[in-house]
């Protein structure tokens, strides 16, 4: 089992119902699925991600066009490259503070993408999600798997303080595993 440049088989079988898995957090936090009246705080939330853009276009009007566009292009990708995975909005206290988007396979369990609202970073929600993953994970006898950005430090950090090692990189991104110690 090995994670080979984030990219999964598109034909899933597993044992269990992807769509009824749940993945406990511990409280305040929680997850759900996805709704379509998520679509203003997912829109916030991927604007708060993209400092590059909010610096470079001053214009207002411009910006949320542009931050339309790159969200709509990130959600057609992650579609296309990982039709089965799950859309979650991560929870605090019931409000939304952040989301998570998971692809499981027969082969390993993917964290495509987590980004957490910046009032809410740095109050254990994102390691409360990848403990969750990690034990659905352990007891499916699966690796947890992602990429997150080469010049992402903070995330870098997060991860290995969550027990994930490097396995390659490239010119844009790192990839990372983690294995229970059972596995």
């Amino acid at each position: 089992m090995s994670c080979q440049n984030g990219l999964v088989s598109t034909t899933h079988s597993t044992s269990y119902s992807r769509e009824s898995t749940v993945y406990l957090l511990s409280e305040p936090f929680a997850l759900r699925e996805r709704a379509d009246d998520d679509q203003p705080f997912l829109l916030e939330l991927y604007l708060s991600t993209r400092d590059d853009l909010q610096q470079a276009i001053p214009d207002l009007a411009m910006l949320q066009q542009l931050i339309a566009m790159q969200f709509n292009a990130q959600e057609t990708g992650y579609r296309h490259q990982f039709p089965l995975a799950r859309q979650l909005v991560l929870l605090r206290s019931g409000q939304p503070i952040g989301r998570m988007v998971v692809d499981a396979s027969p082969e390993q369990l993917r964290l495509v993408d987590i980004a957490i609202a910046p009032p809410a970073r740095r109050s254990g929600a994102a390691m409360a999600a990848l403990a969750a993953l990690q034990r659905h994970a352990a007891a499916q006898g699966l690796p947890l798997c992602l990429a997150v950005g080469r010049y992402n430090g903070p995330a870098q950090c997060l991860y290995q303080k969550c027990g994930f090692t490097s396995v390659t990189e490239d010119d844009l991104f790192v990839q990372m595993i983690w294995r229970s110690t059972s596995q």
